[in-house]
């Protein structure tokens, strides 16, 4: 029996829901909710959810406890789950009021088992039992991490009514589809805890948008290049850094802030800095032989152009204590956010430094072979360095990495690197975690996907422990699907090397990665994986019960749409325009890809919106292509 406030606030409705639901799942019983003024007769085991008078004669009042934070405690026979709670969706991010919903989250894994792999029914994995045991608790929890979070705006706009572009519903998800898409991602990220968007610093491209509005009064505030002009020739460009010794500027920062609590500062969203006399005074010395995996790092950039292009750390780390100094005559509690640690400033200053009262995101992303998981091993040790050096500065540090973009729709992906690293930053500091972005590939690179946000959640839990997890959702067939994610990471350690060279002069990995998609997986590489999964289905089928085949047939469906996305580039072999000489084995290769993505939308095994808007039509012209095969 579950018992509630007369008037329950919705966070914690929302969660007597879920807690229903999911015990219904679980054991086929459906257990009956009470109001409090109900429930003075009744009997057997009863689970509190949320503020109730009989929480409050226990001691447990949800306004002292912290925000998202919630009491579990048991007591006789009965169970107190209790946060705050409010008004407010308890499915957006950032709403903190939701403890109560975390603490019967924290409840279905620990005593039901439950395990929440991807967006939908066939994604939820529910153990079957006939009782619910539960073990004495006591204890008030908060998040490990303050904020927890993956980027998913770009499909997230389909909940704000915003209409898919035709071209995007001709090769994938209808709109319908989209919205039902989103709609499961939403509860699944919160059932995985993601949130406390409402206590992250703030962050961004500060000065992105300066040169446009200042440059013509105050040239003077820009970086001064090597030919001794300062600003940038064309007068709309956006990314132009800043002169960030020159004083009126300092003090035209701290005048133009509100006042307030955080002072967003923020390198522009390209690489390269000033390169006038003064500033170079501020950095420290250049190595003199970089290390061969961040040479770009270190200079060798040619986005830079004609400004300086080697490390610009302490310079910034400078940059940012000025402006601390400054504007704490204002407020003595600002905080400065230097917003992101990369591109120039990514290597620890040399010079020591007191950077307290100052935030930044680490993003490891100038060099490609730092930028994404798999890196060689001398590579992720220096990461790790550039953590720790940053660390010893007493700067506040999240975690803002880039490398979930990478993969496109193959089954491109490893867990335990990554994983080592994300538990190592919040061991040594991490306050929190947002990653750009979330492109849901559901059925091709699930384990790292749910790798990822259990560690956001628990990010104490073993890596091995999360597959564990993963693979129990696949019954007798769970050693079997381990040698099939097994197989896909070696092939991602194995190539990493050749996926380095396969992109270079190509543009950006993560966005032009479906224009060497049939390169870096090539049919013939699918063969070995097929067959796995041919054994792991042989095997799920023996048990009655039927989720677990119908699971390794999803992660089936992932990979025949791998198989047919490389097909269609293949046909497109590297070029923007698909050769008049291929352009009926595309067209052949498209019309098979878009009737398997209408028929298996349903299924959400891929977000198909990202892979259309932001991957396909972005890098090769499929649109003529399309015209092409609806007009016979």
């Amino acid at each position: 029996m579950v018992i509630t406030a007369d008037e329950p606030l919705s966070s914690a409705r929302y969660a007597v829901e879920e807690l229903v639901w999911h015990v219904r799942e679980s054991t086929g019983v459906t257990l009956e909710v009470l109001p409090e003024s109900e429930s003075q007769e009744a009997e057997g085991a009863r689970i509190f959810v949320g503020e109730t008078e009989a929480a409050r004669s226990k001691g447990i009042a949800p306004e002292d406890l912290p925000r998202e934070a919630y009491t579990m405690r048991s007591t006789g026979s009965d169970l107190f789950i209790v946060g705050r709670d409010g008004d407010d969706d308890p499915l957006q991010q950032e709403n903190p009021s939701i403890g109560t919903l975390f603490g019967v989250y924290e409840f279905l894994e620990r005593f039901l088992g439950v395990r929440w792999l991807w967006p939908g029914r066939l994604g939820t994995y529910i153990p079957k039992t006939d009782s619910v045991v539960l073990s004495s608790v006591d204890e008030t929890v908060s998040p490990a991490l303050e904020f927890r979070s993956l980027v998913w705006s770009r499909i997230r706009s389909v909940l704000t009514g915003k209409d898919l572009d035709p071209g995007d519903v001709r090769l994938g998800f209808s709109q319908e589809g989209a919205r039902r898409y989103a709609e499961a991602l939403q509860v699944l990220l919160r059932r995985h805890r993601m949130g406390g968007m409402d206590a992250k610093p703030s962050t961004g491209h500060a000065f992105s948008g300066w040169w446009q509005r200042y440059g013509q009064e105050h040239p003077e505030w820009f970086a001064q290049r090597r030919d001794g002009t300062r600003g940038h020739p064309d007068r709309d460009y956006a990314h132009v850094p800043m002169c960030v010794t020159n004083e009126e500027l300092q003090d035209f920062i701290v005048e133009q802030w509100d006042g307030k609590s955080v002072l967003r500062l923020g390198p522009v969203d390209s690489p390269g800095r000033c390169n006038c006399d003064k500033c170079r005074a501020w950095d420290g010395p250049q190595p003199d032989k970089a290390p061969w995996f961040a040479e770009r790092v270190y200079g060798i950039d040619p986005r830079a152009q004609d400004l300086f292009g080697g490390a610009t750390s302490d310079r910034y780390a400078r940059f940012w204590r000025t402006i601390r100094d400054k504007a704490a005559k204002r407020n003595p509690d600002v905080l400065v956010s230097g917003s992101f640690i990369y591109e120039n400033e990514f290597p620890v200053p040399v010079n020591k430094i007191d950077l307290r009262g100052i935030y930044a995101e680490f993003v490891q992303w100038q060099d490609p072979y730092l930028r994404w998981f798999p890196m060689p091993d001398e590579a992720f040790e220096w990461v790790k360095e550039q953590w720790l050096g940053w660390r010893e500065t007493g700067i506040r540090m999240g975690y803002r990495p880039n490398y979930l973009h990478d993969g496109y729709v193959m089954p491109h992906f490893e867990t335990r690197q990554s994983g080592e690293f994300f538990k190592f930053a919040f061991e040594n500091g991490m306050e929190g975690a947002r990653f750009d972005s979330l492109t849901g590939q559901w059925a091709a690179q699930g384990l790292r996907l749910y790798t990822h946000l259990r560690l956001m959640n628990k990010p104490g839990l073993e890596v091995d422990a999360i597959r564990r997890e993963y693979l129990s959702a696949f019954g007798p067939a769970a050693d079997t699907m381990d040698r099939y994610f097994e197989y896909w990471e070696k092939y991602a350690f194995d190539n990493m090397m050749r996926f380095v060279e396969l992109y270079r002069g190509v543009g950006w990995r993560y966005s032009s990665y479906v224009r060497r998609a049939h390169i870096a997986f090539p049919q013939e590489c699918f063969e070995p994986a097929e067959e796995i999964l041919r054994q792991a289905l042989a095997e799920a089928g023996k048990h009655q019960n039927t989720e677990f085949g119908d699971r390794v047939r999803f992660i089936q469906i992932g990979l025949e749409h791998a198989k047919l996305a490389s097909r269609l580039t293949e046909a497109f072999d590297g070029e923007e325009v698909i050769p008049a000489k291929r352009a009926e084995e595309g067209r052949k290769a498209l019309s098979r890809l878009v009737e398997f993505r209408k028929e298996n939308e349903h299924t959400f095994f891929s977000d198909l919106h990202h892979a259309t808007s932001f991957w396909e039509r972005n890098r090769i012209d499929l649109d003529s292509l399309m015209d092409s095969l609806d007009g016979g």
